[in-house]
């Protein structure tokens, strides 16, 4: 048994990753939200259904619930069916929770949460204010490639069974036999007849051989079973999402950084014919020499901005 849970901006979009699991063929999915009850109510419903009891967990749910969030969670049959679930699910774009919870520390709780609009607006823009400071925090998921052992299908089976063959040998038997036989002489007594001039009694025993049938097992044969792994390297192809912050009405002194810089970059003859990809690093190398104490990071998009406008003038 799998259990899946995932965690949606609107009530709208998890009815859509409900109605499309449901489409798909999994049962028992279920959608869980803060109406008709407190946070408390809230975590108990997904525990009672899960059997989730980890504080963190609890904390995460929590503080999604208190913000708007709706969650979907289904359970499954098996581990087949998991992988599928899951590119539904992430299909809609769940909430990361362990990267939301993070920027929503780093801002000012607020008070309520009017909306569901509201809600977007306070997802995308994650902007907390210190005084006359705004700190936009700049988002970036990572790809993590994990592995798991699945069986392919080939397998090898091997049975013994005990069988019987009738077999053959030969063999030499010795019998024995008397014969009696009578014969007429005629010849003076001797000494020794007449030691046998008495009554008695000579037995002669007939034998013969018969054969004896013993066995003993030797093992005339072995087979051997081996089990090779091999290793190849493939490659991994998703999509991965990333704040981008686009400043206007900047400082002047920073507009005219960047744009005579993107001039030169694009006047530079080592960076004809490159894009933007191949050229970054360099420039980046080149921009932090030549001014010192200003960040790569905070011009870096308007001076690609900037590059591509010059190139096109070209």
């Amino acid at each position: 048994m799998k259990d899946l849970i995932g965690f949606y901006q609107t009530r709208q979009e998890a009815e859509r990753v409900k109605d499309e699991l449901t489409s798909a063929g999994f049962d028992h999915v279920t959608i869980y939200d803060r109406t008709g009850s407190d946070e408390a109510g809230f975590w108990e419903s997904i525990k009672s259904a899960f059997g989730f009891a980890d504080e963190d967990d609890q904390r995460l749910y929590a503080e999604a619930a208190r913000r708007g969030a709706v969650a979907v969670g289904l359970s499954l049959d098996s581990e087949d069916t998991a992988q599928r679930a899951i590119e539904i699910m992430q299909r809609h774009r769940p909430i990361d929770l362990d990267t939301q919870y993070a920027q929503w520390k780093q801002q000012q709780t607020p008070t309520t949460t009017s909306t569901a609009a509201t809600q977007r607006s306070t997802a995308a823009t994650t902007s907390s204010k210190q005084g006359e400071n705004a700190v936009v925090p700049v988002v970036e998921e990572q790809l993590k490639v994990g592995k798991r052992t699945v069986q392919t299908g080939g397998a090898v089976r091997i049975h013994t069974r005990v069988i019987e063959k009738p077999v053959t040998e030969q063999v030499n038997l010795r019998e024995e036999h008397v014969d009696v036989q009578r014969r007429a002489v005629d010849r003076p007594v001797t000494e020794a007849d007449k030691a046998a001039f008495r009554d008695r009694t000579i037995e002669v025993t007939e034998t013969r051989e018969e054969p004896v049938i013993s066995k003993q097992a030797r093992v005339v044969e072995e087979v051997a079973i081996n089990k090779s792994a091999t290793e190849k390297t493939q490659t991994v192809r998703d999509t991965v999402r990333r704040t981008d912050v686009e400043v206007q009405g900047a400082n002047p002194g920073d507009t005219q950084v960047s744009d005579r810089f993107a001039q030169e970059l694009a006047a530079d003859e080592r960076y004809r014919g490159c894009d933007w990809n191949t050229m970054e690093p360099e420039a980046r190398k080149t921009f932090e020499q030549r001014y010192p104490g200003n960040k790569w990071e905070q011009f870096k998009d308007a001076v690609h901005r900037g590059y591509d406008k010059v190139r096109q003038k070209v």
